[in-house]
């Protein structure tokens, strides 16, 4: 975008001319373009001079008949727009001139009529401004006139301004205050006749296009897109945007219909079509993307490219390859253009085409282009220079035109160019341009615009996800740059590095694309780096990277061929063979010559580096015997796996342009360069299951041979570390011996374990490549042989002991097949051992390390993503973990064991003493022993706690969640006990569990069971005889049906009456057949029940403690009196015990006794609480208002045949007089007299009786009849219960 001019890259401002006090240009000038908005573009003359005027003004040309124009737009149209054309002339002038003498007013009006009749006929407007010093007063009104009919003025266009305004010596807050009354004002005057005139230039316009058109028919599309052209430029001027681009857009539809050439293209006139194309284009895409119109600017930048983009046919080579640069600049352009712009995430993502660092590849891919035509063009002249002068070139008036001086006429005369010439010219511009450095400047700009997009995208996912992206996202985004789309940049790079001898660099920029490619599975373009790799290392002399490389060339060819005959239509390995890269018997050639270049050793780097190869092409006879030497040092490959993402972060943060060298740095330090042997040779295993306390520890290694070659292997060596240090130690051939581990599955699990252990193989072998293990039923096998994962079994019958016990040495991994090794080892010490590097010696001269610990755990197989296919290393019967290359020692030796007792019985609310013993076979060292109680969900119990007594003989509070106590070293046969007291405040489950780390862990839990030590039973006695009417207002759930209420009523609540007094006997049974003593009662009522306790409940224990044992049942009796109604069923209360045991409880103890009875000693001495409680919820009740009270007054025992009295008496508890109606109703076994049915009234408080006289003539125990009282005004009765009374016979 920079290849514009300023005049081009920037809005056009309207253009003022200051005439007249020069003093106050400056500051003026700098408050229309810096305050005001929007801004001025100034100009000034000191005085109104004639020539200086035509020159700021132009001159009025006489109208002409139409011609053909000799080219499209003036070159220097847009600068003199906007430099030497004013649209509004501001003319100063001193107030003592307007108000002066005849002869200074004379002067100052000769001097205003200059300026306007030059600049009339433009239809430029004139502003007057008076300067006065001080403050302002009115000017005269007839001086004003006189300036408004000499100029042909409108009064509003004579103004008066202070000089107050434009003096620098005026403070700051002064000045602006003069500025805003003042200046301000002239602002928006000269706007709005700057707009004035650009709105009639555009009418000129548009009406000069009108008679063209009814001159010839239609305007020729040269003229039309000059007139839209300029209308475009106008209308920026008045800040109208949508005009602007519609004018714009209308000239480039007219460009596309000017004629360049018949019967062949003329180059000249295609160059100045595309050149006046790519300036209406670049203004129209500025403006839509400063108008946020995103989707028209796509859209115009599709349209400019299909229109301009394909060339025309028949164009000369020189032509074309300008054009090729043409299109180039107009990619970059339009991906600077949008970078810079406010465009959207998403909108880029939806036309991935418009992204600048795509755009930027097409327009390296087109410099690229242009470089190969001007290749061509120099080949064609042999290395010749054009026979042109370039001195001799000058750009024409009109923009895309070229002139070359005339030899034989005048001096400075220049011409237009022949077809010919103008080849000549664009030849030998392109054969003085840096090609490579452009396609370089190009990728290097859509590597940088890569990576801004790599940094914007966390920030958006964050965003979107309503968080704020991390630290590292935002300032080291930038380096994420390992995809393809980089690698494939960094490939173009290095080929261009390539063409200008840069190797150095190119072999850099090609390992990164290599790097992604082998990442990514992508094995076509992974085989065309390396082959350009290996050339480039080739001619640096770096035979140890090349060999290497031809190695893993080899390799993908032989994959790739395999695949191709497997049945895929489209496979790689057809592709290999049409693009003509390798074929399968070169790939055999190399990799033997490779091998046989390893085996002899390091080359000789004493020739020159610039030696050109060949060609690109494989060389299947290998490096020369002269650059082999007997080599003074061994060749170390350090294969080591790389996280590019999180090394760059590691990496110091460089300027811009420098992400490429740190990247190159990176796989430098983590040795990329010699990555490739994953893709030669696939290593998997890890170490065998083994218990938590192992003897010996083994390692399966197996290595899988991908050359079409057999490849020599002189031994393996593992390097094994732990805490104590590393060590290396040489890996034996073969899978090992059998081994039967001490721990044995149960066979409920082991088809679980071999179903389990057969997924995980399986599951982690799969990768992108396409090459997945088949996988086989070998758990079902495993589980109808009865063969545990736990057993190592020999799965190779064939090889013998000799074999399996002698290292590794002078070996050959045979072509696609396993090679398997193993080391074993016991343990040094308790902690984590594992597999720090595999050492492959290929030859004396020659290694492979494989840095294990740098790559991801639990992968089926280091560097490669997946294993071969049809090929297993080992089977799930052998037990080997695979991917898993450390284990961890918990213990050396026999483990401890743990053993927990505890009583037969734990009772809620009482500490129970519970023993966790730890018995030592062996000596063991300090532990920790992790206590924890759950419930049956899992959950930790908020009921339960949980103290342990420590050795000061002093109770610790211990974390139900978790806690670790210490336990002391131990000597061989020696036992720990642990005294814990656990407590439950409700009936409930749950385990206790506890783990012992040594560091080893060895878990044992037990269940606790806790019951309640007591059952109760309440009964409500009330008065006897004694009922109540109660209003029908007190609705409650529960009607009194005996005089005695147990206490599991209902739960609407047990009604009893207000004032009434009543006995609650509390009947407490033991559950348990365990001797437990009643130390003390206590009753805590509930608060709002409206009841009090008229007895003391600890004179019933007469200060002795009560015996409870098994079914004993002890009653407690309590005398209550409601005092206070209540509207809801409310609970009496509780009743809390005091109880303990007749005798302490003991756990029932697996250790030994002296153990325990030294912990039950501390015990003693611990403040344990020496009683527990208990308590007994009371049932619900409800107190009632009565209105009246009927009592039953009979005697207990009469004799048959003699007359007796039954009375009823009833009282009123109201304040107002209550009629009742009275009815006795009949009885068995008696007779009597009186009135079955009565009518009474009871007044206010009073009481009433009623009585019969019966006579029994039955003998025995006989009910009496039961009498309804029933109040009508109230709508409620009462029956009175039927009491029994004893007949004797006569």
């Amino acid at each position: 975008m920079n290849s514009f001019p300023a005049e081009l890259r920037t809005p056009p401002l309207p253009l003022i001319a200051f005439i007249g006090c020069p003093d106050v240009h400056k500051e003026i000038g700098t408050y229309f373009n810096h305050t005001l908005r929007p801004p001025f573009f100034s100009v000034g003359l000191a005085e109104p001079s004639e020539a200086l005027l035509v020159r700021l003004f132009g001159v009025k040309h006489q109208p002409k008949p139409y011609r053909t124009p000799d080219g499209i737009l003036k070159a220097d149209w847009f600068l003199k727009q906007r430099q030497r054309r004013a649209a509004v002339a501001i003319a100063f002038v001193p107030r003592s001139h307007v108000e002066g003498d005849p002869s200074s007013w004379m002067r100052m009006l000769a001097g205003l009529r200059t300026v306007r009749a030059t600049s009339a006929h433009k239809g430029v407007y004139l502003v007057v401004v008076v300067m006065q010093d001080g403050p302002l007063t009115d000017l005269p009104s007839d001086r004003v006139a006189g300036i408004c009919s000499n100029l042909d003025l409108e009064p509003r266009y004579v103004c008066l301004i202070s000089r107050l305004s434009c003096d620098p010596s005026v403070p700051a807050e002064e000045k602006a205050q003069h500025q805003e009354a003042e200046l301000k004002p002239l602002g928006r005057l000269v706007m709005e006749a700057a707009t004035a005139y650009y709105t009639q230039a555009a009418a000129r316009l548009r009406q000069k296009q009108l008679d063209l058109t009814a001159a010839l028919g239609s305007a020729p599309p040269e003229t039309s897109a000059a007139i839209t052209i300029k209308l475009g430029v106008l209308a920026e001027f008045r800040q109208d945007w949508l005009s602007a681009v519609s004018a714009y857009q209308a000239a480039a539809a007219a460009l596309q219909g000017v004629s360049l050439g018949r019967p062949t293209v003329s180059c000249q006139r295609y160059a100045e079509v595309t050149a006046v194309a790519e300036v209406v284009h670049f203004k129209a895409m500025m403006l839509l993307l400063h108008q946020q119109r995103y989707a028209e600017a796509i859209q115009q930048l599709q349209g400019h490219l299909e229109a301009f983009g394909p060339s025309p046919e028949g164009l000369p080579l020189a032509a074309a390859a300008t054009h090729y640069g043409w299109l180039a600049r107009q990619y970059q352009c339009a991906a600077e253009m949008i970078a810079g712009s406010r465009i959207d995430e998403a909108t880029l993502q939806a036309h991935k085409d418009v992204q600048p660092a795509h755009l930027l590849v097409s327009a390296a891919q087109l410099a690229a282009q242009r470089k190969a035509a001007a290749e061509e063009l120099r080949q064609q002249r042999n290395g010749a220079a054009p026979p042109i002068d370039l001195c001799a070139v000058r750009k024409g008036r009109y923009l895309g035109q070229i002139e070359i001086r005339t030899p034989d006429g005048p001096a400075g005369a220049h011409s237009d160019m022949t077809d010919a010439e103008f080849a000549l010219y664009l030849e030998a511009e392109e054969l003085q341009v840096s090609h490579t450095q452009q396609v370089l400047d190009l990728l290097l700009q859509a590597q940088a615009s890569h990576f801004q997009q790599a940094t914007r995208l966390p920030a958006l996912a964050a965003a979107a996800a309503a968080g704020p992206p991390t630290g590292a996202d935002v300032s080291k985004g930038a380096h994420v740059a390992a995809d393809r789309l980089q690698a494939w940049l960094v490939w173009l790079m290095a080929e261009q590095q390539v063409d200008s001898h840069n190797l150095t660099a190119a072999r850099k920029l090609v390992l990164q694309a290599v790097y992604t490619y082998r990442r990514d599975g992508w094995d076509l373009l992974l085989l065309h780096c390396l082959l350009q790799l290996r050339d480039v290392c080739q001619r640096l002399k770096l035979h140890k990277e090349a060999l290497l490389h031809s190695l893993e060339v080899a390799c993908l060819t032989h994959s790739l061929t395999n695949s191709s005959k497997g049945g895929s239509s489209s496979s790689d390995g057809s592709q290999t063979a049409s693009a003509g890269l390798v074929n399968a018997q070169q790939a055999a050639a190399l990799a033997s010559a490779a091998i046989t270049g390893l085996c002899t050793g390091a080359g000789d780097k004493r020739s020159s580096i610039m030696k050109t190869s060949s060609s690109s092409s494989v060389v299947v006879d290998g490096p020369p015997a002269a650059q082999q030497a007997q080599g003074s040092s061994q060749w170390v490959y350090n294969v080591q796996q790389l996280d590019l993402a999180a090394a760059l972060q590691q990496m110091p943060i460089k300027e811009d342009g420098a992400v490429t060298n740190t990247i190159a740095e990176v796989l430098s330090q983590h040795h990329q360069q010699d990555f490739g042997w994953w893709g030669i040779l696939t290593v998997t295993g890890g170490f065998v299951a083994h218990s938590p306390d192992p003897q010996q520890l083994r390692v399966c290694i197996a290595v899988y041979n991908h050359l079409p070659v057999c490849l020599p292997v002189a031994a393996v060596a593992v390097t094994i570390s732990d805490n104590q240090g590393s060590w290396t130690q040489a890996a034996v051939l073969g899978p090992g011996p059998g081994l039967l581990l001490q721990q044995q599955q149960p066979d409920s699990n082991r088809k679980q374990q071999l179903v389990a252990a057969t997924a995980e193989v399986s599951s982690a072998a799969n990768g992108p490549r396409g090459q997945h293990v088949q996988q086989q039923d070998t758990a079902a096998a495993a589980a109808a042989d009865g063969i545990s994962v736990w057993q190592l079994q020999e799965r190779q019958q064939s090889s013998s002991s000799a074999s399996t016990s002698a290292v590794a040495s002078s070996q050959q991994l045979q072509p696609s097949a396993w090679q398997a090794y193993h080391v074993a080892f016991s343990p040094r010490q308790v902690g984590s051992v594992r597999v720090d590097e595999l050492v492959l010696h290929i030859s004396e001269n020659c290694s492979v390390r494989f840095h294990v610990k740098s790559f991801p755990a639990s992968r089926a197989a280091l560097g490669h993503s997946s294993l071969p296919v049809s090929a297993e290393a080992f089977s799930v019967h052998a037990g080997v973990r695979m991917g898993v290359w450390a284990a961890k020692v918990q213990h050396v030796g026999s483990l401890p064991q743990l053993q927990v007792a505890m009583p037969d019985l734990l009772l809620v609310g009482e500490f129970v003493p519970i023993n966790v013993v730890v018995q030592a076979s062996a000596a063991q060292q300090a532990a920790t022993l992790e206590l924890s109680v759950k419930s049956a969900m899992g959950a930790t119990p908020g009921h339960v706690a949980v103290l342990a007594t420590m050795p000061d003989s002093k109770l610790q509070a211990v974390n139900p969640e978790g806690q670790a106590l210490p336990v002391p070293a131990l000597d061989a046969g020696t036992n720990y006990t642990q005294r814990l007291w656990v407590r439950s405040q409700l009936a409930s489950t749950c385990r206790l569990i506890a783990v012992l780390s040594c560091p080893a862990t060895v878990a044992q839990s037990i269940q606790l069971t806790f019951l309640e030590p007591f059952a109760h039973v309440t009964r409500l006695n009330g008065e006897m005889n004694m009922h109540t009417l109660v209003a029908p207002s007190h609705n409650y759930s529960t009607v009194i049906q005996a005089d005695r209420v147990d206490g599991s009523a209902a739960a609407g609540g047990v009604p009893i009456v207000l004032g009434q007094s009543l006995f609650a006997q509390v009947l407490v049974k033991a559950l348990h057949n365990v001797d437990l003593q009643l130390l003390d009662a206590e009753v805590e009522l509930q608060q709002g029940s409206g009841l009090q306790l008229l007895n003391k409940l600890s004179d019933q224990l007469a200060g002795k403690p009560l015996l409870a044992c098994g079914s004993s049942v002890h009653c407690l009796l309590l005398q209550l009196l409601p005092t206070a109604t209540s509207q809801e069923p409310v609970r009496m209360g509780r009743l809390q015990l005091r109880w303990k045991r007749q005798s302490a409880a003991e756990p029932v103890s697996s250790g030994s006794t002296g153990a325990v009875a030294g912990i039950a000693t501390l015990a003693a001495g611990a403040a344990l609480p020496e009683t527990m409680s208990a308590t007994l919820e009371l049932p619900l009740v409800v107190v009632r208002d009565s209105l009246l009270s009927v009592k039953v007054i009979a005697p207990h025992s009469v004799t048959a045949g003699i007359a007796f009295s039954f009375t009823l008496q009833m009282h009123n508890l109201t304040t107002q007089p209550q009629e009742v109606l009275v009815s006795v109703q009949d009885a068995q076994g008696f007779v009597f007299s009186g009135n079955k049915q009565q009518t009474l009234t009871l007044l206010a408080k009073d009481t009433t009786s009623c009585s019969w006289t019966m006579v029994a003539h039955v003998s025995g125990q006989l009910p009496l009849p039961a009498v309804r009282v029933s109040s009508a005004k109230l709508s409620c009765q009462l029956v009175t219960q039927q009491s029994y009374i004893q007949v004797v016979p006569f």
